[in-house]
């Protein structure tokens, strides 16, 4: 799963002179951003209307595109490097244990579309969780689900957890196999 922390519910609360510019033009892949002083906050990673992703070096958080404004150096931004870093990080916090509290036993996961249900969790441990998905059961760390709008999605589609899925079902039957002594 993506690791971009989404910054904006932590961003909202801080006084942002410099957002007052929303009809910027549209930022491009690439492009510096500064804080109000002038001071480099990090480069746009993508755009995604009406969404930018930012990355600092050290964080990378999902912003409005009407976060930024303009200034006389390119896109501004009205929190500092080290302010959108904090804010990053304590939205990135905040949704991991979001996600750890949804994995619970009969929680719905869902493929990367968030709308096909591949299975519901069966059993939770401190750091995994097995996914049942009817044919099979499948063993797997909690890091590999995000929350959804729908709930849990792994970040995969269903074709693709299928295919997965029947691999590894084949290579447990091969094994099975293997084990047990001839003529039996």
């Amino acid at each position: 799963m993506a690791t971009a922390a989404n910054a904006q519910e932590a961003a909202a609360g801080t006084d942002t002179t410099a957002t007052a510019s929303a009809t910027a033009a549209t930022p491009t892949v690439g492009a510096t951003v500064y804080d109000a002083s002038g001071v480099e906050v990090g480069k746009i990673k993508s755009v995604n209307a009406p969404n930018f992703v930012i990355d600092t070096g050290k964080n990378t958080a999902t912003l409005a595109l009407t976060a930024l404004g303009t200034g006389p150096k390119g896109p501004v931004l009205g929190m500092t490097k080290v302010e959108l870093d904090a804010a990053a990080e304590k939205a990135a916090a905040a949704a991991k244990a979001d996600t750890a509290a949804a994995i619970v036993a009969d929680a719905p996961v869902y493929a990367s579309d968030g709308t096909t249900q591949l299975g519901t969790v069966a059993e939770v441990t401190d750091t995994e969780f097995v996914l049942d998905a009817g044919a099979v059961r499948v063993k797997l760390p909690k890091t590999s689900v995000a929350k959804g709008t729908s709930g849990l999605m792994i970040g995969m589609t269903a074709e693709a957890f299928a295919d997965a899925t029947k691999s590894a079902d084949k290579s447990a039957s091969a094994a099975a196999a293997v084990s047990k002594p001839a003529g039996k």
